[in-house]
């Protein structure tokens, strides 16, 4: 019986080879796209599953009331808490520091690499599962040893064992060498912790001192606990007051003000709401957007497949009738039916999972994954399951609806293939509208938001500007000399540079444009409260290179030696601070800032991405002058400077070959790296333009299929009333007439699904829109376009098929009357 299933199944695929290709063009591009986003959301939900013991594993979370009733919750904790934690528990096995940095490094005789440079404690291989391949199972128990990944061993070494060989990274004024005492496995692509070189944490006095290593206000890195089996992260918890209490003193504390938490390490990659911290993170409300993204486009293509089965059924219906008349069961005829869907399916999902295959660099790239399709048995689940779906969701109507035609109508030529008459069909096609349009609209409101965003004013010039890094150098006596002697070297840069054609003007500043490069600083206030800040160390050049232009006072001079303790704010420091008269005031409780003054206010700017407020910004020569009355401290980035270049010619490819030149004499062992300033905006909002172009892709994938859709949902129609084409021809109707009539029919529903996806995709894209402090809202283009495109769009197919059909000689059609 199944062999006969299938021989006939195959024979009226082949016979009907127009509808064949249809039905299998758009299931296989829906299956493509289907299979990538799903083995993606699989992906993401897998992250940092690995972890033997990851039920075990947390991290810290830091909170501090920000103002009242406002808390900021990060995962930069205090440098003190890894080590509190550990003595002060005995529930605990183990902590970890994990902060990344960048060093120059290098081998005997060879030019150094900046290389990621992962300082951890020495329990971190304990608690983590990254195997270790060969050398010590606790590489990481002496001072001078490294572990690394096999990555950064073929880097520095080739193939040949690094066991034992030396590596020399600059952590302070020089050199150090340091010995390979272990080989790890490069982290999956699955971590959220990711690394090339793991050093100990003894080296950690010499990039914040003794005193930055014991404070429960500096906060640097991410912090990890290991409990024992059997005890609770809540129970712990519960315990960390008293522990705070006696860290920062009694007078200090106040519950309302600061407090740690523990995020076990499997829920922390799906949680972006975590300020502060270098993990990998995605926000879940994407991987909701592109699972219902993969269930619209699943759901036009069956909507196809459903559509195209059934417009065929006036050829099947005497095959039926005639399988009936001879005794052929329901179950039987149901049967055959299921085959051929089955058939198709699986024939489409083979052409589907070929597509993804196809797709998944480009995919990959617009995603920054590494995605692969191995046909691992999660990821044949996926593709089996969506085949399944496919052939019950499209394939039973169809089966249904043509097993239950009764042979006497058919034989007789009764049969109306305009099955449901309206509503089925004004449905389907209106579902069809509905998704297609509701993508366009989607993705004509992000393409107006981004252009916004990048036509927005930020309050400063970023044309012509490049940026070069100056890796810290570490002196040994904590983070503030380091920063300085850093200055003075990129200080060395910027003078020679500037005596070079085709260079305008060059700054230098500790932070770049983002959340996570300004420092988070805050001092206390007369009420109690602390008042934070954004602060940034930069030099009399950087006002200057980017244009900021000065409300009040003046820019940082080295013509006036004071300024050397002196800082500049901008306009929401002084209204938040409350100053009338800001080059007069005082800034803090009486104390703190006594030796410091306000020289400039400047005009407002986006220190960061449009997607927060503008904040109380300090800008200063010195580390110690906007850190010299604080009683808070986040640093999120990183401590090395950068050299802000403004080109003062279009010809950047002289610009740039200028800027290495200068780096190859001044620092010929040290790698050149730079980029544009623009780039380092435009990375802000990479998450929401690869969204837009997942959305924009979906769109057009959608309306391809989508045509076939209409494509055969106009067939079906003019199926069902060929014999009323063939009257209305010999009443004198002209083919235009005819096709007005069906047009009228369709443009009903694409108006129908016009008015319902406008609003959903206004109502949805405002959520969306609500991360944003800048907004473009929505206007008449994003109204206009959808219209019209729905309306061609609909138009262009139904006129191709009417007319066709409106030319066919009518006698063929009215020959069986």
């Amino acid at each position: 019986m199944l062999k006969n299933y299938i021989k006939i199944a195959f024979r009226n695929l082949i016979k009907h080879k127009l509808y064949t290709g249809i039905n299998v063009i758009g299931l296989s591009l829906g299956l493509g796209i289907s299979i990538l986003l799903f083995i993606f959301i699989q992906d993401e939900f897998s992250f940092d599953k690995f972890h033997e013991r990851g039920d075990q594993i947390a991290r810290v979370l830091w909170e501090e009331e920000v103002q009242p009733g406002e808390v900021s919750l990060s995962a930069s904790a205090p440098m003190a808490a890894p080590n509190a934690i550990k003595s002060s528990f005995e529930e605990v096995v183990g902590t970890s520091h994990v902060i990344s940095t960048s060093n120059l490094t290098k081998t005997e005789g060879e030019n150094a690499l900046l290389q990621q440079t992962t300082i951890v404690g020495p329990d971190f291989l304990k608690m983590f599962s990254f195997p270790v391949l060969k050398g010590s199972e606790n590489p990481l128990e002496d001072k001078y040893s490294v572990a690394i990944t096999e990555s950064t061993a073929k880097k520095f070494f080739g193939r040949e064992n690094p066991l034992g060989r030396s590596l020399l990274i600059q952590l302070g004024k020089t050199y150090e060498a340091y010995e390979v005492k272990a080989v790890l496995a490069d982290p999956p692509v699955n971590s959220s912790i990711n690394f090339g070189l793991l050093i100990s944490d003894q080296n950690l006095s010499t990039y914040i001192g003794q005193q930055g290593l014991e404070s429960w206000f500096n906060n640097y890195g991410e912090s990890y606990v290991w409990l024992k089996e059997g005890y609770s992260l809540k129970s712990l918890e519960e315990k960390f007051p008293n522990m705070i209490i006696s860290g920062i003193g009694q007078e200090q504390y106040d519950e309302a003000t600061y407090a740690l938490y523990l995020q076990p390490i499997k829920e922390a990659h799906l949680n972006p709401d975590i300020s502060g911290g270098s993990m990998a993170v995605t926000d879940p409300q994407l991987l909701w957007i592109l699972f219902s993204v993969a269930l619209m486009i699943m759901l036009i293509a069956c909507i196809n497949f459903t559509t195209l089965a059934i417009g065929r059924s006036a050829t099947r219906a005497k095959e039926v009738g005639v399988r009936k008349t001879m005794g052929a069961a329901y179950k039987q005829l149901f049967g055959q039916f299921m085959t051929e869907s089955l058939i198709l399916t699986i024939v489409s999902t083979l052409l589907g999972t070929l597509i993804a295959q196809l797709l998944l660099p480009v995919f990959n790239d617009l995603f920054e994954k590494s995605l692969v399709i191995s046909y691992s048995l999660t990821q044949v689940s996926i593709i089996l399951g969506l085949m399944l779906l496919i052939t019950i969701v499209a394939g039973s109507y169809p089966a249904l609806f043509l097993s239950n035609l009764k042979p006497i109508q058919v034989l007789k030529g009764r049969m109306s293939v305009n099955f449901g008459k309206h509503n089925l069909r004004k449905t389907l096609v209106g579902v069809q509208f509905f998704i297609s349009l509701f993508l366009v609209a989607c993705t004509l409101i992000m393409y107006q938001q981004m252009k916004k965003i990048n036509t927005y004013d930020l309050g400063f010039s970023s044309d012509n500007i490049l940026e070069v890094k100056v890796p810290l150098v570490s002196s040994g006596g904590g983070f503030g000399s380091g920063i300085k002697m850093s200055f003075e070297k990129a200080n060395r840069y910027k003078q020679a540079i500037k005596k070079r054609e085709g260079i305008a003007n060059a700054g230098i500043a500790m932070s770049t444009y983002g959340n996570n490069s300004w420092w988070n600083a805050g001092f206390p206030q007369d009420d109690g409260t602390t008042f934070y800040y954004r602060f940034n160390i930069i030099d009399t050049d950087y006002a200057n290179v980017l244009g900021y232009e000065f409300k009040e006072g003046r820019n940082l001079s080295t013509e006036f030696p004071s300024d050397s303790t002196a800082f500049i704010i901008n306009e929401t420091f002084a209204r938040a601070a409350k100053m009338e008269s800001p080059l007069q005031a005082q800034v803090g409780s009486p104390g703190s800032y006594d030796d410091h003054r306000i020289v400039g206010v400047v005009k407002d700017f986006h220190h960061a991405a449009l997607y927060s407020e503008i904040e109380p910004v300090m800008m200063a020569m010195s580390p110690d002058v906007g850190l010299s009355g604080i009683n808070t401290l986040n640093i999120p980035g990183g401590m090395s400077p950068t050299v802000f270049v403004k080109a003062g010619s279009n010809d950047y490819e002289e610009v740039l070959s200028s800027l290495k030149d200068e780096w190859v004499n001044l620092f010929p062992d040290e790698p050149f790296d730079y980029k544009f300033f623009d780039e380092s905006i435009q990375q802000q909002y990479e998450a929401d333009q690869r969204l837009g172009k997942m959305i924009a892709m979906a769109a057009i994938i959608a309306i391809i299929i989508a045509s076939m859709g209409l494509f055969a949902l106009a067939s079906l129609a003019i199926t069902g009333r060929l014999k009323e084409i063939g009257i209305r021809k010999v009443m004198g109707a002209s083919p235009a007439n005819i096709s007005l009539m069906f047009n009228k029919e369709f443009l009903k529903i694409t108006t129908i699904g016009i008015v319902l996806a406008l609003p959903v995709s206004y109502w949805l894209m405002s959520k969306w829109l609500d991360q944003f402090e800048v907004k473009a809202v929505p206007g008449l283009g994003v109204l206009i376009t959808t219209v019209l495109l729905g309306l061609i769009f609909t138009i262009t197919i139904v006129s191709f098929q009417t007319i066709k059909a409106s030319y066919m000689n009518p006698v063929k059609s009215l020959k069986e009357e």
